[in-house]
């Protein structure tokens, strides 16, 4: 059961005035929850926007709407900031005939998906290059001032190279592909690339994904590339983007054709159970009929009782596996199609930390 203060941020977030009634006609609110867990969430600039938007000010202590005016207020300047730094990087690459795709929160903000740009935290940016782009573009933002961040001993291998930024900026990831393993099939870096859409980022060419891609890429990425334990029940940040996704693309976008990719891709279960756990929370009514046949409905019913009961997610060998090892197996059939790769693999196994930090994963049942 969640507590009263994680109700009170999806009741705001669900507009939900009975049980925001509810909850505030208790003895006492607890407001210093409700900040944390909109804090643990990244949704600390929504809740003030959502605040102002059911009117709930005379009932809220001044001194959490002053708190919550401020980082809104800071969170524009903040992405200002951060989109000032996607600019120099896009200016950069456009000088050698490159157009970035911008993909996730930063497309969420340039395609108006949240009502202000002050209202979605950033906490990196994501743009997607084809393969025949990424070296040269990568090593002209290295000349350019940007540092790579190579802490990660895998990072080389994984679907982006590792993340890199100017001295006080966020990190930029730049990706060759959208994600490792079995998503490919689903949404392919080149079909989004080719189906992508001009932006103009004040002067600077860029492109964003089309709307139809756009919210295939947010469920992938939130019940493929997440990991695991994250999809027993997403972090609110992820199902808020879909719902406003949703308010802002729902009667654009064709969703027979978004069906038919995730059934072609074997991943229309996935599509559903998404669908079905941003309801739950947050009341979004999913854009075409959603039916759970007889093995969905008990994935449905698994995801609940292992979010009831976590201690159960120990016991379960899909879950241990697909928290612990799956990434890993990505990561590792990446390394083998690169000639570098054995070679690195053989060095890591051989660091007493590589195992140090698997038998941590083991205990918190996480997989990076």
């Amino acid at each position: 059961m969640k507590s009263p203060a994680y109700q009170f941020l999806t009741a705001c977030l669900r507009d939900n005035g009975t049980a925001i009634s509810t909850l505030m006609n208790r003895d006492s609110q607890d407001w210093e929850g409700v900040v944390r867990v909109a804090m643990e969430e990244s949704l600390l600039p929504l809740l003030h926007t959502r605040v102002n938007q059911l009117q709930l000010g005379p009932t809220v202590p001044p001194d959490v709407v002053d708190f919550l005016a401020a980082v809104e207020d800071l969170n524009r300047e903040r992405n200002s900031a951060i989109l000032n730094e996607v600019k120099f990087a896009a200016r950069l690459l456009n000088e050698v005939g490159i157009e970035p795709i911008l993909l996730k929160g930063v497309a969420y903000l340039a395609l108006g998906v949240y009502p202000s740009s002050a209202t979605r935290y950033l906490r990196d940016v994501d743009l997607l290059l084809s393969e025949t782009q990424f070296e040269t573009a990568v090593d002209l933002l290295v000349r350019n001032g940007f540092e790579p961040d190579n802490s990660d001993q895998f990072g080389q291998f994984r679907h982006h190279h590792p993340p890199m930024r100017r001295l006080g900026s966020v990190f930029l990831e730049i990706h060759h592909c959208l994600c490792l393993g079995k998503c490919g099939s689903l949404l392919p870096a080149n079909q989004l690339i080719a189906r992508s859409v001009p932006y103009d980022l004040n002067g600077v060419r860029a492109r964003v994904p089309c709307p139809e891609d756009l919210f295939t890429h947010l469920v992938m990425h939130s019940q493929i590339q997440h990991p695991y334990n994250e999809r027993i029940w997403p972090p609110l940040r992820a199902m808020c983007d879909l719902d406003c996704v949703l308010h802002r693309f729902r009667n654009i976008i064709d969703w027979g054709s978004v069906e038919r990719r995730f059934r072609a891709a074997g991943q229309f279960g996935l599509l559903v159970l998404h669908l079905s756990q941003v309801n739950e929370a947050l009341g979004t009514s999913a854009p075409f009929q959603v039916r759970m046949n007889g093995l969905t409905r008990l994935r449905w019913l698994r995801r609940k009782l292992l979010r009831r009961m976590p201690a159960l997610r120990y016991t379960d060998p899909i879950y241990m596996f697909s928290t612990v090892l799956i990434r890993r197996l990505r990561v590792l059939g990446s390394m083998f199609r690169k000639p570098n790769g054995l070679r690195h693999l053989v060095r890591q196994l051989l660091t007493a930390g590589v195992y140090r930090r698997f038998a941590t994963d083991v205990v918190e049942g996480r997989g990076r």
